[in-house]
């Protein structure tokens, strides 16, 4: 006579203490009567202290009948039940060895992936990560794997980020264990959050970039704003001296935002100004002053240090702010509260690329860049965007300031060779060759490359690029960044006969009717031709108080989904400028090239 038993089994605790439901599974078995009566009393015995939670009488009762029987058909499920009762007794490595042995011993055993379940459950909390993702990895049935999934995700989110490092290595569960890591990176404040790292996962495992990026609120509109502008003006030699002892970019900065916010109205926009000294701490010390707690927005501040005290702020405020100088794209990349009043360094590279991928026939070219992070930001970026149109990098370089001339010295680099046409020429003549005739020839073949990118407005390195390329004899195009055209001795005429383009965000192009009217305001006002700082503080302030009046605090929403407000900025897509142009000199004029006339 046989009878059916189902066999209801309440498994899954996350700690040793407390027994939570997880898991209810129906394990069936058919099960012959007769000789094994007692067993199968002795085991619902079992089973009855187990699931009354007496876990020391189940072990009990379990270790005795696998001593009887050990062949006996539910031998299998009595070292199951053992193993869940020795987990819930705190015998962790006990049940592990329990679970094991069902693997060796009950290799064809119908409900093996529950043993693998717990496999790895026991795993995990005996800090054997690797071994909790390989039985994972090793379950079957698909309601079990949303189990295992839950598990994972639970006990890798414990770990620390060496840890989920070392267990990153590509695998069935690589991408998940990137995305814990990321959000490990992402949990970091602002200021010490490795960026780079993260962007690196996001890219590597596919990873959704919005998670990592906090929500901008809805935007409001005020009947007034209040701007707060933090700069290095050491205000105290004002106040001592009566005049700035120093004419710093920061004073040309605020100059230019005082022109600019006399064209709103004063009822409409305020402004608080804050002296940050070029140092971190007093400028920490303002914002935890709570000054800037009804600020609506911030210009600055300049310098490294601030800059990143300001943009963590920024980020933990939700308040925006726009930098009129930097283009270190660090900065925007996890705070959508930063602005870039610039072309970032990032994207400048891959807009001049887009400017020019389609002008070159030689696909060879040559990288120049200085030792600042957005140079090499930059110079990555347009390497990246050029090599999807089958460009190649025969030289890249960064170079020092002091160093530069190393690479006039490795681009005219020549080695004495026989001078083939004057040696027929002598013997054509009839001559006697007593020495053959040599001449130099450069190492790197003349116009073997098509262009040479700098990715950098260090001066030093363009004058060294274009002493080469004249002294070589060349016709590559050089293709540089920032306005070397205002440069002391910037040379004029040589940039011209080399046709060299550079790259620059619109507003800089001092051609501009706004700009000429903002040098005459500023020679009125101040008797002085103005530095471009000026400029940068003027058109900061230009595109902050727009924004506000017409898009409200969180202006960003409204680029997105309306558009720009002037022609010389592009931020409907980013939070740096991306209205970039090249221009050229043509008959002593800086001009802009369009991209029919790049030919």
């Amino acid at each position: 006579m046989g009878i059916n038993k189902e066999i209801v089994i309440l498994t899954a605790m996350f700690t040793k203490k407390t027994f939570y439901p997880l898991l209810l599974v129906l394990l069936l078995g058919t099960l012959a009567y007769g000789q094994q009566v007692d067993y199968m009393t002795a085991y619902k015995e079992g089973r009855a202290h187990l699931d009354a939670g007496r876990y020391e009488l189940a072990l009990n009762s379990f270790a005795r009948l696998m001593k009887t029987d050990p062949a006996h058909p539910v031998t299998a499920y009595t070292a199951f039940f053992y193993g869940v009762a020795a987990y819930n007794l705190g015998q962790v490595e006990k049940a592990r060895d329990m679970f094991l042995q069902i693997t060796r011993n009950h290799a064809a055993w119908a409900k093996m992936d529950e043993a693998y379940l717990w496999l790895s459950k026991v795993s995990f909390e005996l800090a054997s990560p690797n071994q909790g993702l390989y039985y994972a990895g090793k379950i079957t049935d698909p309601s079990l794997q949303l189990l295992a999934e839950e598990i994972k995700k639970g006990y890798l989110r414990q770990l620390d980020v060496v840890t989920l490092e070392a267990l990153l290595p590509d695998g069935d569960d690589a991408r998940l264990i990137a995305a814990i890591l990321a959000g490990k990176l992402y949990e970091a404040p602002l200021r010490e959050r490795n960026t780079a790292y993260l962007d690196s996962l996001i890219v590597a495992y596919g990873l959704d970039s919005t998670l990592f990026v906090p929500e901008v609120p809805p935007t409001v509109h005020k009947e007034q704003y209040k701007v707060a502008v933090m700069l290095p003006l050491f205000v105290d030699r004002l106040w001592e001296s009566g005049v700035y002892l120093n004419k710093t970019l920061a004073v040309d900065i605020y100059e230019g935002i005082k022109l600019a916010l006399a064209e709103f109205d004063s009822s409409k926009i305020t402004l608080d100004v804050y002296d940050t000294r070029k140092d971190s701490l007093t400028t920490r010390n303002i914002l935890v002053s709570g000054k800037l707690a009804d600020a609506d927005a911030i210009i600055g501040p300049l310098y490294p240090q601030p800059l990143m005290v300001v943009n963590n702020y920024s980020y933990q405020h939700k308040l925006n702010y726009v930098n009129p100088v930097s283009t270190n794209s660090e900065l925007i990349r996890y705070n959508p509260f930063a602005f870039l009043l610039r072309t970032g360094a990032e994207s400048m590279g891959r807009i001049i690329a887009e400017h020019t991928h389609d002008k070159f026939t030689n696909k060879a070219y040559a990288i120049y860049y200085g030792t600042r992070t957005t140079d090499s930001l930059t110079a990555i970026s347009y390497a990246r965007r050029m090599a999807l149109d089958s460009f190649y990098v025969a030289i890249i370089q960064q170079t020092q300031k002091d160093k530069a001339r190393e690479i006039f010295d490795s681009l005219t680099s020549a080695i004495e060779v026989v001078d083939s046409a004057a040696l027929q020429r002598m013997w054509n003549a009839g001559e006697r060759v007593r020495f053959l005739p040599k001449k130099d020839s450069l190492l790197l073949r003349v116009d073997s490359l098509g262009h040479i990118f700098i990715a950098s407005d260090n001066k030093a390195i363009a004058s060294e690029v274009m002493a080469a390329v004249t002294s070589r004899g060349d016709t590559t195009r050089i293709v540089g960044v920032g306005n070397w055209f205002a440069l002391p001795n910037a040379g004029l005429g040589l940039m011209e006969d080399l046709g060299v383009w550079l790259a620059m965000p619109a507003f800089e192009d001092m051609l501009l009717p706004d700009n000429r009217m903002i040098s005459a305001m500023y020679r009125r006002k101040y008797h002085k031709k103005p530095g471009k700082y000026v400029f940068y503080g003027y058109y900061a302030m230009k595109f902050l108080g727009e924004s506000l009046l017409n898009y409200g605090v969180y202006f960003q929403h409204g680029y997105k989904d309306k558009g720009n407000l002037d022609d010389k900025f592009d931020f409907a897509h980013s939070q740096d400028n991306l209205n970039l142009h090249l221009f050229t000199i043509e008959e002593g004029r800086v001009r802009k090239v369009d991209d029919h006339e790049l030919d």
